[in-house]
């Protein structure tokens, strides 16, 4: 069995490649093996027991694609991006970089030097780091730009987490923070954000003032609630893809705890998209400069 073959996860993956090759030979066409490898992985996720990586995070990249624990999309993060109007070879930041498909997005779509912040766990890249290890690891010469995907919202202090982005921009760097925000102050959606302090996230004005409390001149508030319900529809295919693919794992123990994970995934973004549909919720974009 070829090199390629062996980097392939589980037993039916390899003989599904190895069939492949075969019948290539038998055919008389070429064999590309790297793109049969790729998209032999996208059908047989990576997920053996040995593996150090949450189940669940194993379950959001074979939904929403490799290096996405979340809705997302190169245009999406480009959107963004182009706000910031930054020079070529810019520092910058990205904060909720998932699984590392920000930071690809901005590799093909930019000439910047950009890293990013993960809660993501067992992440290997090198531009790619933990929450955990930010005090020791972030480069205190500052950046030029910073993006921030749906991380006001995880801290019950949003404050605090504005506070932290602004230490690591230089005066005048611009910002974009995407997030959720409530139509009003003290909703509770727990259903919809399990894992968030106090259940929910804040409104736009408390948002803003948080922003504006770590430094930052906010310029424009832009509603894109709209383009992210259609990621969120768009990634109703991942779900088929990922029940096929996760049925063919082969340790009977580890696809259940896929499937409850899969299922608890669709039942969280079956919420949230119900909420933005009602609207309890919306995704909001702030425009900001470090004062």
């Amino acid at each position: 069995m070829t090199a390629n073959a062996e980097k392939l996860p589980g037993l039916k993956a390899k003989l599904a490649f190895a069939g492949r090759k075969f019948n290539a030979w038998w055919e008389g066409y070429a064999f590309d093996e790297n793109a049969e490898r790729a998209a032999l992985q996208a059908k047989f996720p990576a997920a053996e027991r040995g593996s150090r990586r949450p189940v669940e995070e194993i379950v959001g990249e074979a939904i929403w694609g490799e290096g996405r624990l979340e809705p997302g999309s190169p245009a999406w993060t480009m959107r963004f991006a182009r706000m910031l109007s930054l020079p070529v070879r810019a520092n910058v930041v990205i904060f909720g970089a998932g699984a590392g498909a920000p930071l690809s997005d901005l590799k093909h779509g930019t000439r910047w030097k950009a890293f990013g912040f993960t809660h993501a766990k067992n992440i290997s890249q090198g531009n790619l780091r933990s929450y955990d290890m930010a005090m020791r690891s972030t480069d205190k010469s500052g950046c030029a730009g910073a993006l921030s995907l749906f991380e006001l919202h995880r801290d019950a202090n949003p404050s605090a987490f504005a506070g932290f982005a602004s230490n690591l921009l230089l005066p005048g760097a611009k910002a974009v923070f995407v997030d959720y925000a409530t139509v009003r102050k003290g909703v509770r959606l727990r259903s919809c954000f399990p894992s968030v302090h106090h259940g929910a996230p804040k409104t736009d004005a408390e948002y803003r003032a948080a922003l504006a409390g770590a430094g930052f001149t906010l310029e424009e508030t832009l509603d894109e609630t709209a383009s992210f319900m259609a990621l969120i529809a768009k990634g109703w295919a991942g779900w088929r893809q990922a029940y096929t693919a996760i049925s063919q794992v082969e340790n009977g123990k580890l696809r259940a705890e896929m499937m409850r994970a899969m299922a608890a995934n669709a039942a969280l973004w079956a919420e949230r998209f119900e909420a933005m549909k009602s609207g309890q919720v919306r995704v909001l974009c702030f425009r900001a400069t470090r004062k």
